[in-house]
């Protein structure tokens, strides 16, 4: 019993084989459960059961089988390979399951059966059941029936093919079995319900009475449809109606849902051929030449028994055949055998379809001329015999034989012709009936109604009403014109009887644009399935539209347009014109005349098309004399006139006709040439070109005898070709240059070859031939000419042929508006060839000559091809009606002597020139016989073959004409291996350059099995041959249908077709993305409303053109199809996806193998974002070409649009995870290039990589880092170290960590090396901490890799070992664990000799810093030269440098100064000598010298007492030059810094963009330690280094601002951040040199975040402290603004606040009210500091360029409509362009040159009005100067109140200007907030004009008031004495405050101490030398004592008047003068140090 249940421990799949059966049957319950739970269909798991799934199905125990069965039914439905074990399941099934005796077991087969169907086997499965029908066991046969039976009618005919079971109708009806008849019935009556009719061929062999009973069981045939669908089908049907499911089954069966509809079903198509050729008596063709019509009935009757048991013929050679049934019905004198040879001719036809194509020209033509006989029989079996012929032919093969017929003196003939031009109509699709050929046969229709006789009047209302039917009656109806009502009422009701019988194509059209939809679900292939075909559509789609554009460049036909008579144009000319005018336009005064010529032209030009018509102005103009007018200023206004009209008004030819000839007679004076060549170049452009052409050459060489006009006439058309391209007939140009050419004039003969030279570029040098009748001295100058353009191409048009203006009159044009009916593209005629008369040669090609071609003897053959090649040459160009030459030329193309043989096919080629196109229709009769001649034995053969088949496709118009009637196919599959080389050789060369859908894709398709077969052929030519050949196949095919006809091939085969196929995959081209097509359209991100705007801008010129073709409706779908949004949008989408995706909304992202819904979800992600659709079409390509085409497309825009990749960073990366499983290497290292490129503009960008982004791409990149290939592994190994740059390093370390558990040896080795790389960076930090748990796990980890299998992993592991031991030395080995002796002893070699190489110190000197957050902080080298830290005074707060100065070990305590003072020996050491020489640079004052000052004791500490404990925060307000103390560290400094502080001096040059980019940290510690580094090198002298970072550095505090405004407003450590960052602005603005780099958008952002802190993020970032706290800072940030309004740049600044001002006007935070009062006033700041400024530092076409957007977009209009809204804005930016106006003068209208149009905006107008007021200033103040005293600046004032005139002021007045400006500051000084600045202003404005009273004009004032500003005026004047005193000032900086200490005095006071006794030493108050101060700008009144006690940097004009209001001045002014001179000296100290 135990033995029997073994098997339960065994697995699944060795149950399944187990020898007991109870163990077989756990097994399949086990693998059922297993195969249900395996999600994905392409799981490894599936390859165990692929071998053992027959030996399911046929288990030896009945039991097991069931079960067995029950397994492979879910193991087909859900595994993805399941289609490999179709074959050797469906044997199984067949013979041992089928037929079962237990039912359950014959359901579960037939499901089985049915689901292999379902995953696209059904041709294996149809297979193996016909197999099984061939069995001898009845109920195996009658099983197989059923089961086909059953597929049939779930699936339809598309997918079970009915043809091969056809052939099982007559064997098993007649089964003696009679279960197998039953069931064989109830499978026929199933196919006559999908095929209806088309089955009845096939029982008509049958039984009566079984026919009977079958035809009894039948119903409505046809229209069937299926109940299930293949896998590839089932997506599409879930989305697509049913309707619109058979749409496009004619053009690819297997593609649709839809079934089988009768109609579809051709019962031709079910019939197998049959050989007659042979079977024919061996006298026919003797018989048939008899005398006697009984012998030659006999011979007919023989055919006829033969083509009567042959409904479908096996293709061969007709051509005898033909040739002897056409000479009957042409000769015969018997008329029954007549019509019994048109009957057997039918049969032939209708036997062969289209092989019969190469004999259907020459018998339709035959039969045509016999449709003269009176006999109904004849005419009856003629007619059935030509509608039988058609279908092989096409009515433009036969259209010169219909006309032929049409012109025939017998009425039979016409009306038998016409008759059938209306039945043929019916079977024509309506796109092949196209407008060249309604032109020919209506015209010859028309004739034919006139015709006397009532049958050909009514066979030809016939024809035209079924034409009518046919393509629509506008389309007809401009063809057959005005009829009489008679005859329109017959031809409509003709129209109303037709039946068009032909399926019209145009439902398609709907159809086609759906295809991309329809293939939405195509991704990703579904189980089992081929990739489905609807991919293949769209380019035949997209061929539509060029199509259109094809055929819309022919010139359209110019607008008709009625003539007005006389009375009516003078009617109409009384309404428009003045009487004066139009009687002056005839008087006899010239002035008069053209007085009336120039009001005419002015009165023309206020009219518009609605007024009046070209016609009636050039009718009025013209009016005698008019254009003949002797006066040449009167003609030439006249032309003028005339030429406005032109170019204005729409011209119709009616029009043009009344001008043309006047305007060129006037070509010939020389005074009116060149107008009237303008004017005739405007009449062709309005009316046509050809038009316009004709008219003037024909009058100029046919009624006027001037040669200088005829000479002209063609110099003007030589240009005038050149300007609109050339496509009209050149017939009657050749007559007129054959005239001019005779003429006696050289000028005109030398203009006239001249012309025709120009004319050869659009012709060809064939134009010489229809000069041949000239002289010889003629033709030569000709030819020369012509040889000067023979390599020349012809220019391209500038100009549009035929334009025809919107406002022409509508009677014609309605229909070309209107014409939106198909055409296809066709070729360009060859217009010289086209036109040249043509010979027949027909009646040459007598018998005779046929007969000598076809003797024995060869010498007879010989001389019969010589008189053919003599009728050619003599009658070139020919007619394609060749007679009998065809069919005997062919037979001399393989004539067995092989000169005869390349003699014909000289010939041949000689016939293709002399026929020109024509010779398309003789294609499928010669080209059977030019690739049998490809392999002759011959090489001279086969080279004469390829040159007439290289002449022939010349001339049809490209080697598509080879292409059709399965020629190729014929040739390959009977050829010899020379001809399958030499034939594959020629296709290769020529398939490239054929376009594709120009010929049956299905005759390239049965040649793929030959040439897959010729890759495996013996001969080594042919298998080059044919692999050449693969690539030219697929541009056509497409690698999916080639791919598909391998199934078919022998296992061993297809390893060498798929390597073919493989190596010609990647050359496929792919349609390109639209952003490409737009090169010059911006990429970048736009706005809705930008794109909205540029959508109507493209749209403007389209509506004026008027009304063009419009196109289809499939070409309008197409254009709407198209997306040229940007690829990327910018969006904040990634917010929602991150919390989706928490929420767990959407799928997580984490998967071994992508599913489909993965692919589905990012599609849907992708889509939702707003993705570029045609970009998303290409992501999810199934081919890999288009992925590629994806990635370029995302890396050209990269850069462009980088911002919008960040914000869809995480979908592009996601796709990039599902391209790392794909198998193509070429998408996995573009990716990895791209990726490259993207994480590097992340680096640039100071990007941080969210841990969302990092999960979801991170753990794929890491599974791809064990690649097989070199290059992957290496690129992937540089991802990494970028991703150490944006990403915490910590976090990637644990992602490596994971990456070491994969079974790839490769993978772990190289994460090993990963891993060692960023221990060797990074140091142990990346792991977690010295000695810390998370250290010692993972270095365990790593240790038990060194015992790997694999070399490679081990020496990786011992490598990361041995790098953490020389980081924390021998606890290492603790912290490895137990490891064995042996690993052990590798990992100490290794360290042994890896410390060969590096110390450990070197090692860890040369570790990055991480931050808090994991991300590297790049430390700066160590200077060893010198002995301590150079305490700058410029550097960011010196307390918190010192902080980080704190080593491991404790702080020593603080040693007492020594006695005597150290000698200072850095950079900023003093030097006496230095000193003294700066004391006598300074200037002599008013007091003795100064003694010489010893500033030694600045070296001494400050004593002990003074200095509070370490543990307290010590502030030190001045400067600090004590020795560095070792303070507290503040809590915002982490611990590593502390670590690293030694390294922390100063920062590297190549390390300041790390630097930079931790400024804007989420963690403030990164954040504050990267301020401190960047204050450091600014104060150290290394500003210039900054030069190329200053964008970056600002744009990163910004960024911080608004971390900390946005996330951190109330956080205690938000406070201490702001000034941090406050205090590395002021630094850098302060330091020289610095700021001129900084563009706007990093000025815009850091100004806008300031101003939004100082707003109403200040107060809340003070919040939590003090209320002190929050005023100080409020101090701190309005210092820091007015430091940016400084010292940026001129144009930067200016551009920024104007921008910012445009932004904040309805963009405004309801958080930060006070935000636009903000920005208003630093922009009046920046007003005040304008007129300082250097005139030519400003780039003023920048600023009027941001001016005029701000006016654009909001102008005054706004201001008026919307008063609630304050227009302090508007105001204000008129009073920058009042300001840059005053500055520029009137040169600043040059200035506009970014301005696209001036007039968008105000800007324009107000600038004149500005221009113009200062103009009226001038004016009104200059003549009254006295002293001539002119505005500062040199004429145009720079001030407010400069250039006010003196005299002015004497007369008692003042100026208005300063009127104004007084009055504005006045009214300032009595508001609250602007009291002290406008007190200020008033001071300045006193210094300017000390002769203003002001108090005269504020008499009116109130006392208070007056006394006010008298004290405020004191006040600032005190204070501006005191701040020119010249002392010493030092540059006074931040460095040294502690901002957290207010109260703490004593620091200072030692120093004020010293310097009184300085002063005391010195007597007197020093003065210095101006130049010497620190850089602030010119009357910077700040309040020193504020700025020492209160604030960490000196104030300035305060942004925000109220502090004014609270500050106070707790240390003396003399103090603070005392201190600015110890600043100032110090300063030069410093600054001549560094010199």
């Amino acid at each position: 019993m135990e033995d029997e249940n073994e098997y339960k421990k065994l697995p699944t799949d060795e149950k399944c084989v187990h020898k007991l059966w109870k163990a077989r049957v756990a097994g399949y319950e086990e693998a059922i459960k297993l195969f249900n739970q395996i999600d994905d269909e392409k799981s490894p798991e599936w390859n165990k059961y692929l071998g053992l799934i027959k030996k399911f199905v046929t288990d030896s125990n009945a039991v097991a089988q069931e079960k067995g069965l029950e397994a492979a039914l879910v193991f087909v439905e859900n595994c993805g390979h399941a289609g490999k074990t179709t074959g050797e399941v469906m044997s199984g099934i067949v013979s041992k399951c089928i037929a079962a005796p237990k039912t359950k077991t014959k359901d579960l087969a037939l499901q089985v059966t049915l689901m292999y169907i379902e995953i696209e086997k059904h041709e294996v499965v149809e297979e193996e059941l016909l197999k099984g029908m061939e069995q001898k066991n009845p109920k195996v046969v009658a099983a197989c029936t059923v089961a086909l039976n059953t597929a049939l009618k779930q699936f339809g005919n598309k997918v079970m093919a009915i043809k091969p079971m056809v052939k099982k109708i007559p064997v098993l009806l007649s089964d003696r079995d009679k279960t197998v008849r039953d069931e064989m019935k109830a499978l026929v009556v199933e196919m006559h319900r999908w095929i209806g009719p088309a089955i009845e061929p096939h029982i008509a062999s049958l039984q009566a009475v079984v026919q009977q009973e079958l035809r009894e069981g039948f119903g409505a045939g046809g229209g069937a449809q299926p109940t299930r669908y293949l896998r590839s089908q089932q997506n599409r049907v879930r989305d697509t109606p049913a309707a619109d499911s058979t749409d496009g089954a004619a053009e690819d069966d297997d593609v649709e849902a839809g079934g089988g509809d009768s109609a579809d079903m051709d019962p031709y198509d079910l019939l197998d051929p049959v050989e007659i050729l042979s079977k024919l008596p061996k006298d026919f063709y003797d018989k048939l030449e008899a005398k006697k019509w009984q012998e030659r009935k006999e011979a007919l009757d023989s055919l006829e028994n033969l083509l009567k048991n042959a409904p479908r013929l096996e293709p061969g050679d007709y051509a005898d055949l033909v040739r002897a049934l056409k000479k009957v019905i042409s000769k015969d004198t018997n008329v029954m055998l007549v019509a019994l040879g048109g009957r057997l001719l039918g049969m032939v036809a209708s036997g062969l379809r289209t092989k019969f194509s190469p004999y259907a020209v020459a018998c339709v033509q035959a039969i045509l001329e016999k449709f003269k006989e009176k006999k109904t029989n004849v005419v009856t079996a003629l007619r059935d015999a030509i509608d039988a012929i058609y279908p092989c032919t096409n009515l433009e093969a036969i259209m010169e034989d219909m006309l032929a017929a049409f012109d025939n003196k017998n009425p039979s003939i016409k009306a038998e012709s016409a008759v059938f031009l209306a039945r043929a109509l019916c079977h024509t699709q309506p796109a092949a009936f196209n407008k060249k050929l309604i032109k020919a046969y209506v015209g010859g229709l028309l004739k034919l109604l006139e015709s006397a006789d009532p049958s050909v009047r009514d066979a030809a209302a016939e024809a035209l009403g079924t034409a009518t039917k046919l393509v629509g009656e506008k389309n007809i109806a401009p063809h057959i014109g005005k009829l009489d009502n008679l005859k329109e009422q017959k031809i409509k009701e003709f129209a109303d009887k037709a039946v068009i019988q032909v399926k019209v194509a145009a439902p398609k059209k709907d159809a086609k644009p759906k295809a991309p939809a329809t293939a939405k679900g195509d991704g990703k292939p579904s189980a089992g399935s081929a990739q489905p075909k609807p991919v293949k559509r769209p380019p035949s789609s997209a061929k539509k539209p060029a199509a259109k554009k094809a055929t819309g460049r022919a010139q359209p036909s110019p607008p008709r347009e009625q003539e007005l008579s006389p009375e009516e144009v003078d009617a109409q000319a009384e309404t428009l014109f003045a009487a004066d005018i139009v009687n002056g336009l005839v008087d006899s005064n010239w002035k008069t005349r053209l007085s009336a010529v120039q009001s005419f032209h002015s009165t023309v030009q206020g009219l518009t098309t609605a007024d009046t018509s070209a016609q009636v102005l050039y009718r009025v103009l013209n009016k005698k004399p008019g254009l003949k007018d002797t006066n040449v200023q009167v003609l030439k206004a006249r032309l003028e006139a005339c030429k406005y009209i032109t170019e204005n008004f729409p011209v119709s030819t009616t029009a043009a006709d009344f001008v043309i000839q006047d305007v060129v007679t006037k070509l010939g004076e020389a005074s009116c040439s060149a107008i009237s060549a303008d004017c005739l170049t405007a009449l062709a452009e309005a009316s046509g070109m050809e038009h316009v052409l004709n008219e003037g050459l024909t009058f100029a060489m046919d009624s006027q005898k001037n040669p200088k006009v005829q000479s002209e006439m063609f110099n003007w058309m030589a240009v005038a070709i050149k300007e609109f391209g050339f496509t009209m007939n050149v017939k009657s140009i050749v007559a007129h240059s054959k005239k001019a050419l005779s003429a006696t004039n050289p000028n005109v003969r030398t203009s006239t070859v001249n012309f025709l030279g120009i004319l050869s570029l659009y012709v060809g040098p064939s134009l010489i031939n229809h000069f041949d009748s000239e002289k010889a001295a003629t033709k030569q100058l000709i030819s020369l000419e012509l040889d000067k353009y023979a390599n020349s191409s012809p220019p391209t048009p500038t100009r549009q042929v035929g334009r025809v203006s919107k406002s022409a009159s509508k009677g014609s044009m309605r229909d070309e508006a209107e014409d939106n009916y198909e055409e296809p593209v066709e070729e360009e005629p060859a217009v010289v060839e086209d036109n040249r008369p043509r010979t027949d040669i027909a009646p040459l090609i007598t018998d005779t000559l046929v007969g000598e071609m076809n003797d024995k003897n060869w010498k007879v053959r010989n001389e019969a091809l010589d008189k053919v090649k003599a009728i050619i040459t003599s009658s070139s160009p020919i007619k394609p009606s060749l007679g009998e030459l065809p069919a005997a030329l062919v037979a001399r193309l393989l004539d067995s002597n092989s000169k005869l043989a390349q003699s014909a096919l000289q010939i041949c080629e000689q016939l293709a020139t002399a026929m020109g196109p024509k010779c398309k229709q003789h294609v499928r009769t010669f080209f059977p016989a030019f690739f049998q001649a490809f392999g002759d034995s011959k090489q001279w053969v086969r080279a004469a073959a390829a040159a007439c088949a290289e002449a022939w496709c010349s001339a049809a118009g490209g080697a598509a004409a080879a292409l059709e009637g399965e020629m190729l196919h014929d040739a390959l599959r009977a050829g010899s291996p020379t001809l399958r080389a030499a034939l594959l050789l020629w296709l290769a060369g020529k398939l490239p350059d054929v376009p594709p859908k120009s010929f049956p894709r299905e005759e390239l398709s049965v040649c793929v099995p030959i040439l897959f077969a010729c890759l495996e052929d013996r001969a080594a030519e042919v298998r080059k041959a044919s692999a050449d050949c693969v690539f030219p196949f697929m541009l056509h095919l497409g690698y999916e249908a080639m791919h598909k006809q391998m199934d078919k091939l022998k296992p061993g085969s297809k390893a060498v077709v798929q390597a073919a196929l493989d190596k010609a995959r990647p050359n496929l081209p792919v349609q390109p993305l639209p952003s490409k097509n737009k090169k010059d359209e911006p990429r970048g991100v736009k706005s809705a409303g930008a794109l909205k705007k540029e959508a109507e801008k493209k749209g403007q010129p389209a509506k004026a053109k008027g009304p063009a073709k419009p196109a289809s409706a499939s070409s309008r779908g197409k254009k709407d199809d198209e997306d040229f949004s940007p690829l990327l949008p910018n969006n904040n989408a990634k917010n929602q996806r991150i919390i989706d995706e928490q929420k767990l909304k959407v799928l997580k992202w984490n998967f071994t193998t992508p599913r489909e819904e993965f692919f589905e979800l990012l599609k849907d992600q992708m889509t939702g974002a707003g993705f570029n659709k045609q970009l998303v079409a290409n992501m999810f390509h199934s081919d890999f070409r288009y992925h590629l085409k994806a990635l370029e497309a995302l890396s050209e825009d990269l850069h462009e649009n980088g911002t919008s990749l960040m914000a869809n960073l995480d979908l592009v990366l996601k796709w990039i995870t599902l391209r790392f499983f794909d198998t193509n290497p070429s998408v996995l290292l573009k990716g990895l290039e791209y990726l490259s490129l993207v994480f590097q503009y992340l680096i640039d960008a100071d990007y941080t990589m969210a841990e969302y982004e990092a999960n979801c791409f991170i753990p794929y990149l890491v599974l791809k880092v064990g690649d097989p290939k070199d290059t992957v592994r290496n690129g992937v190994k540089a991802l990494f170290k970028q991703i150490c740059v944006v990403y915490s390093v910590t976090k990637l370390f644990g992602y490596l960590m994971e990456g070491l558990k994969s079974k790839n040896a490769r993978q772990r080795a190289e994460c090993l090396e990963c891993i060692n790389h960023l221990l060797e960076t990074y140091g142990s930090a990346v792991v977690g901490g010295s000695g810390s748990s998370g250290n010692v796990v993972a270095l365990r980890e790593l240790a038990r890799h060194i015992g790997d299998r694999d070399n490679a992993v081990r020496s990786a592991a011992l490598n990361c070992v041995a790098t953490a031991y020389f980081l924390d030395g021998e606890k290492v080995y603790k912290m490895i664990g137990q490891i064995s002796d042996k690993d052990l002893s590798l990992l100490e070699e290794r360290i042994k000799r890896a410390s060969k190489s590096r110390s450990a110190e070197a090692r860890r000197s040369m570790l990055v810093p991480l931050s808090a957050s994991g991300r590297p902080v790049q430390p700066p080298q160590e200077e060893h030269e010198t002995s301590r830290r150079v305490i700058s005074v410029d550097t960011v707060p010196a307390s918190d440098y010192e902080e980080e100065e704190i080593e491991e070990p404790p702080p020593p305590p603080v040693q007492p100064a020594p006695v005597e003072p150290r000698v200072i020996t850095g950079p900023f050491g003093l030097d006496p000598e230095l000193i003294a020489k700066l004391d006598a640079a300074v200037p002599v004052m008013k007091r003795p010298d100064l003694p010489e000052i010893d500033l030694k004791f600045l070296d001494e500490p400050v004593p002990a007492s003074t200095v509070r404990a370490v543990t307290a925060p010590v502030r030190s307000s001045m400067v600090n030059m004590s020795p560095p103390r070792h303070i507290a560290p503040h809590p915002l400094v982490s611990t590593q810094h502390q670590q690293h502080s030694h390294n922390a001096a100063a920062v590297d040059d190549s390390q300041l963009a790390d630097t930079i980019h931790s400024i804007s940290s989420p963690d403030l510690n990164a954040a504050i330690r990267a301020l401190s580094l960047i204050s450091g090198a600014l104060v150290s002298g290394r500003g210039p280094a900054l030069a190329a970072h200053e964008a970056r550095l600002l744009s990163a505090v910004a960024t911080q601002l608004r971390r900390l405004r946005t996330t951190q407003a109330n956080s205690q450590h938000a406070l201490p951040a702001y000034k941090y960052l406050a205090g590395a602005l002021t630094t850098f603005y302060e330091t020289a040199g610095c700021g001129s780099q900084v563009g706007e958008p990093a000025l815009c952002s850091l100004l806008g975040e300031l101003l939004l802190v100082l707003g109403g993020g200040a107060a809340g970032a003070g919040a939590g402290a003090a209320g002190a706290d929050g005023d100080r800072l409020v101090r701190i940030l309005n210092n820091v603004c007015v430091r940016v309004l400084e010292h940026s740049p001129r144009t930067a600044l200016l551009c920024a606040i104007v921008s910012l001002l445009h932004e904040s006007i309805v963009e405004t935070d309801p958080a930060f009210p006070r935000y636009q009062d903000l920005l208003l006033k630093c922009f009046w700041k920046t007003l005040k500091m304008i007129s300082t400024w250097d005139v030519n530092s400003i780039d003023y076409d920048a600023v009027l360029y941001k001016i005029h957007l701000f006016y654009k977009a909001y102008p005054n209009s706004y201001w008026k409509k919307n008063p609630d809204i304050s227009d302090t804005p508007y105001r204000t930016v008129k009073t920058l362009v009042h300001t840059l106006v005053k500055m520029k003068g009137a040169s600043i209208t040059n200035h506009l040159t970014q301005i696209p149009d001036v007039n968008e905006s105000d800007l324009y107008p107000y600038l004149h009005k500005v221009l113009k007021q200062l103009k009226l200033d001038e004016k009104k103040d200059t003549p009254t100067e006295v002293n001539g005293n002119m505005n500062m600046g040199g004429g145009m004032g720079v001030g407010p109140g400069v250039g006010v005139g003196n005299a002015a002021l004497n007369a008692g007045r003042l100026p208005r200007a300063l009127h104004e400006e007084l009055a504005l500051i006045l009214k300032r000084i009595g508001s609250k907030e602007h009291n002290r600045e406008a007190l200020s202003q008033l001071y300045d404005l006193r210094e300017r004009h000390p002769e203003v009273d002001i108090w005269t004009f504020m008499q009116g004032s109130s006392f208070y008031f007056r006394n006010y500003v008298e004290r405020g005026l004191k006040e600032v004047g005190e204070q501006r004495k005191l701040a020119s005193v010249p002392i010493y000032k030092h540059d006074y900086k931040t460095d040294n405050i502690d901002i957290s200490n207010e109260n703490d005095e004593k620091s200072h006071v030692i120093f004020l101490e010293r310097l009184r006794a300085l002063q005391a030493k010195a007597g007197l108050k020093t003065e210095s030398n101006p130049s010497s101060q620190p850089r602030t700008p010119v009357g910077d009144n700040r309040s020193l004592g504020d700025a020492a006690h209160d604030a960490p940097l000196p104030r300035a004009h305060s942004i925000d008047p109220q502090l004014e209001l609270h500050t106070t001045q707790p240390v003396s002014q003399k103090n603070e003068a005392a201190v600015d001179a110890l600043r100032l000296k110090l300063q030069q100290i410093k600054s001549s140090s560094k010199r």
